[in-house]
């Protein structure tokens, strides 16, 4: 019976580690600030970042959900605003800009197609960031 329960016991501590995310590299910004993915693992295949993480001197200010995954992130406006590429894994892709001290969301834009000539300053760059 004791044997039992230890095994129950060790199947449900596996069973929330399995759960937990798995952080990205963090990667440090201006003004204290740092950020990084969180991925969750997939039973079969691959796991992809669903959550963007942002933290000020170690305190976690904002979490950001993808739609479902993000896939490119950066600073902007020296840490007071965050870009980010969001979208599903095939035919969509938004690239969104976000004030980092409110979460209010300040633009949308269609970021599956080809690159405006008149886009923003931001989407160029978010564009030419590195995953």
């Amino acid at each position: 019976m004791i044997g039992m329960l230890l095994l129950g016991g060790a199947a449900l501590a596996q069973a929330s580690r399995a759960e937990e995310p798995i952080e990205s590299a963090h990667r440090a910004g201006p003004q204290g600030l740092e950020g990084w993915t969180e991925s969750y693992p997939a039973a079969h295949g691959p796991s992809y970042p669903a959550t963007l993480v942002i933290a000020q001197r170690g305190h976690v200010i904002r979490r950001i959900q993808g739609d479902p995954f993000v896939w490119r992130w950066m600073f902007w406006e020296n840490g007071k605003q965050l870009a980010y590429e969001t979208g599903s894994i095939h035919f969509n892709m938004a690239c969104r800009l976000v004030d980092i001290a409110s979460g209010r969301q300040l633009a949308n834009l269609d970021c599956y197609h080809d690159l405006a000539e008149d886009a923003p300053a931001w989407e160029k760059a978010l564009r030419e960031a590195s995953r």
